[in-house]
């Protein structure tokens, strides 16, 4: 079986040979099946993000290969192979959130019947039909994090990219996105690489946790989450998110020490 994402010896450097060089990953070794959710963690400036817009092809590797359902990045990002959400949501003020959804497909030239069709099941997924008509800014936070999910998955990706989609959100709010991701997910099939700062989002969410160590970011492990399916608050309760969190914790204090 093809990986969704393989990446190999990636290193990063910016500004190279300049006063300014920042090493910001050093030889990154990951690879992701088809329908893994997959988040990376580790401290402020670790690498995590640039890692995953190397995934999505913003940003290209010093040296090492990224393949991405085994294309090249930048052929997979032309074959549109998946969606980004940001943390920010970045809606269109002046589009309706309908029309925000149909954005994409909009761009690719698909016909006004089949992107109408096309966005409001989106909005049926995130659960957001009744707002269809509205504009971004009638719409809570976490309500336009949704639509921003349903926008980047209006074209049918195989693998969604999230880079701390919700940093921004109270922890009311942030929780009960994780809960709608993870439902999502399990409806979608979508390969999900997710970016965090937060254990218990990283634990509650994955199947895997990529600790990653301070710059340059190295891989410093890898934690296996077999939390059951599906998960809900009775989760963040049980003995083995603990055991789990502990785990994560443990990797992040060896590097710490190291």
């Amino acid at each position: 079986m093809t990986s969704a994402v393989a990446i190999a010896a990636v290193d990063k450097v910016f500004n190279p040979g300049s006063t300014d060089q920042v090493e910001a990953l050093r030889g990154i070794d990951l690879t992701v099946a088809p329908g893994e959710f997959i988040s990376l963690l580790g401290p402020s400036g670790c690498g995590k993000s640039t890692l995953l817009r190397i995934v999505g092809d913003l940003v290209t590797p010093t040296t090492g290969t990224v393949a991405v359902n085994g294309k090249t990045a930048p052929q997979a990002r032309k074959d549109r192979d998946y969606g980004i959400v940001f943390q920010q949501a970045t809606l269109y003020e002046w589009r309706t959130v309908v029309r925000n959804v149909e954005l994409p497909l909009e761009v690719m030239g698909r016909g006004k019947e089949e992107r109408e069709q096309r966005a409001r099941a989106m909005l049926d997924l995130v659960q957001l039909t009744e707002f269809a008509a509205h504009f971004p800014y009638q719409l809570s936070g976490g309500m336009q994090q949704r639509v921003a999910i349903a926008r980047a998955l209006s074209f049918e990706p195989s693998i969604l990219l999230m880079d701390e989609p919700f940093g921004a959100l109270d922890e009311m709010t942030r929780e009960r996105m994780q809960a709608e991701v993870l439902r999502i997910w399990a409806q979608t099939g979508t390969t999900v690489v997710f970016v965090t700062h937060s254990i218990p989002e990283a634990v509650f969410l994955s199947s895997r946790v990529v600790v990653m160590s301070a710059r340059p970011g190295r891989i410093a492990g890898i934690v296996d989450i077999d939390l059951p399916q599906p998960r809900d608050e009775v989760t963040r309760e049980h003995p083995r998110f603990y055991e789990k969190l502990t785990e994560v914790r443990e990797i992040l204090r060896s590097v710490d020490r190291s």
